[in-house]
């Protein structure tokens, strides 16, 4: 509120609890947090773990270190990306109809 002077907010009355049992709040929430705080730190170093390991694979992939031409020789084919767009145009009828929420949406061309 910008018409709201600093003397104004002086003379508003706040109530406090008094100083220990603020203490106990914050020695309470501190409790019911720390198991929070303990998964959220887990869940970091595992992030951390995944994207060194990630940069690992990569590095060993491109400098020859890992052989994958067996695993990507039993990957399925890829289809061409505008094959695919033709066949949901045709399929979900592009313009007309409501069409199934489940469907990935297809944008527009500008």
């Amino acid at each position: 509120m910008p018409k709201i002077s600093q003397q104004r907010m002086r003379a508003w009355r706040i109530a406090l609890p008094p100083l220990p049992e603020q203490t106990a709040i914050v020695r309470f929430l501190d409790e019911q947090t720390a198991s929070l705080d303990r998964a959220a730190q887990a869940a970091r170093r595992e992030i951390d773990l995944l994207e060194e390991l990630r940069t690992r694979l990569i590095a060993d992939v491109v400098t020859g270190k890992l052989d994958v031409r067996e695993v990507a020789a039993r990957l399925p084919e890829e289809e061409d990306e505008s094959e695919l767009l033709d066949e949901l145009e045709a399929g979900a009828g592009v313009g007309g109809g409501a069409g199934d929420l489940d469907e990935t949406p297809v944008e527009a061309e500008a």
